[in-house]
């Protein structure tokens, strides 16, 4: 197969027309990634180990496009001649056809690595173990009251490839980015990073703690002297990355006053050398909680960077009510508070959640862990009634929990949804806050958080007079 040009990054040679391209899996970033290629020129093959109808529909629109795809196997000739693999978040760094690729050569990039190269727009990124998702949209809010032309996407849905037609140079990308994405980059340089937070996270795909620190590193690896790094001062692991900010390092601090953002308990302000303000009151914001009030601060600090005034994000801040699937109050049943909290996949997330719930709390978790060390949730044995435990995992929670907290087993979330209501008072909580991925039980996290409010629904249909039911896409009341 002949090979074509293509403009170069680094020792990689950007696709063009008729450059041969493997792209592995063909999920949303798969296919999106794919599409792009085509619409480039290539010549495009696609391999996906797995076979499921959504998968045989999306092989077929990329065969209508005159690429190749193979369903339900990975074979050598797909890779063999490629001059480069492409990668989707979920493929792991040991799948065969990126170890093929390796073998031979061929450089091996992810879907983020693949769409930098030609976007044209400016680049926030922000990562973290915790909050991303919040943190991404809330400053995508912002940047749109401000009348910027706003594209959100990377790993909060709709991949960096799928935006790339409508993004100009006036563009601000506020993009999501995780762990798994930055392992795969070569020059990834936003001239906006954030790194939130860095927790226990992901150690199943990692191996370790300070694999999965690194990975989260890489956000500033190719950034550039132009370029902002934004750190949390009160989170250890990312402050650590100070040094590795080649451009500006500022940061946001709930404890102290830092350049950047920060907070005074009682205000949220914004200190940068060319713009500094009020941002908002704490308690005007609409979430509240310690991690509510990290995000806003990062938030109008990445704002800030691009001369957003703080006022502009405090009227955002003040009236932003949250995502569906975090910290959602769902609805009140005999004066019991149902909170969908489904997107927790981790420790922290769980313990935020908890924190920010007030009196007692029944927690619903579970489902397949990633490495996790559960035993953190004793820390609040004194806001914990009780544990009701679904999944794979559920298991692991229960003996980190034993002794300490009691826990109850439910076979699915009917069950424990009623389970946690008959041990809850009136005052008292049922929070689903996992703590673990939804893969075992579940399509993803919002199909988990669909379900939670389903079982909710069903179970105020019993007593209508006494209910009072929120609509999911919803945030806090």
């Amino acid at each position: 197969m002949k090979k074509g040009g293509g403009m170069k990054s680094g020792a990689v040679l950007r696709p063009g027309p008729a450059t041969p391209v493997t792209v592995v899996g063909l999920a949303k970033s798969g296919l999106a990634a794919a599409k792009w290629l085509i619409q480039l020129g290539c010549f495009v093959r696609v391999t996906e180990a797995k076979e499921t109808p959504e998968l045989s529909s999306a092989a077929q629109e990329i065969i209508a496009l005159g690429g190749s795809v193979e369903l339900g196997i990975h074979s050598r000739r797909m890779v063999e001649d490629s001059q480069i693999l492409v990668t989707s978040p979920g493929v792991p760094p040991q799948a065969p056809p990126v170890r093929w690729a390796r073998e031979l050569g061929i450089p091996v990039v992810g879907e983020l690595e693949l769409a930098s190269w030609y976007c044209p727009g400016r680049i926030i990124a922000v990562t973290g173990s915790n909050g991303k998702s919040t943190v991404v949209t809330l400053t995508s809010e912002i940047f749109k009251k401000a009348g910027f032309d706003t594209v959100v996407c990377g790993n909060i849905g709709t991949p960096f490839t799928a935006e790339l037609n409508r993004i100009r140079h006036n563009t601000v990308v506020v993009l999501e980015v995780s762990s798994f994405q930055l392992e795969e980059t070569l020059s990834f340089a936003p001239e906006a990073a954030c790194v939130l937070n860095v927790t226990t996270n992901h150690i199943d795909r990692h191996g370790t703690f300070e694999r999965y620190r690194q990975a989260k590193g890489r956000i500033f690896s190719f950034q550039k002297r132009h370029c902002f790094g934004l750190l949390n001062e009160d989170d250890p692991a990312s402050r650590s990355f100070k040094p590795l900010v080649k451009g500006t390092a500022v940061s946001f601090s709930r404890k102290k006053k830092v350049s950047g953002a920060w907070s005074d308990g009682s205000f949220l302000y914004l200190n940068l050398p060319d713009r500094s303000g009020t941002v908002c009151r704490r308690d005007a914001m609409q979430l509240q909680g310690p991690h509510h009030e990290e995000n806003a601060l990062a938030a109008a600090c990445l704002a800030g960077l691009f001369g957003v005034p703080p006022e502009v994000s405090g009227e955002v801040i003040r009236s932003f009510r949250g995502l569906a699937h975090r910290q959602q109050v769902i609805g009140q049943f005999k004066g019991v508070t149902f909170i969908n909290d489904s997107k927790s996949t981790t420790v922290a997330a769980g313990l935020s959640a908890i924190q920010s719930t007030p009196g007692q709390v029944i927690l619903i978790a579970g489902g397949i862990d990633k490495g996790s060390d559960f035993r953190l949730i004793r820390k609040w044995d004194k806001k914990l009634k009780s544990a009701v435990l679904i999944g794979r995992d559920g298991s692991a929670i229960a003996r980190a929990l034993h002794g300490v907290v009691p826990s109850f087993f439910a076979a699915d979330l009917k069950e424990a949804v009623r389970t946690a209501f008959g041990m809850a008072k009136e005052g008292e909580s049922v929070l689903l806050s996992p703590m673990c991925t939804s893969f075992d039980m579940f399509r993803d996290f919002e199909d988990r958080g669909e379900k939670f409010h389903e079982a909710v629904e069903e179970l105020m249909k019993e007593e209508p007079a006494a209910a009072s039911l929120l609509p999911l896409e919803g945030g806090r009341p």
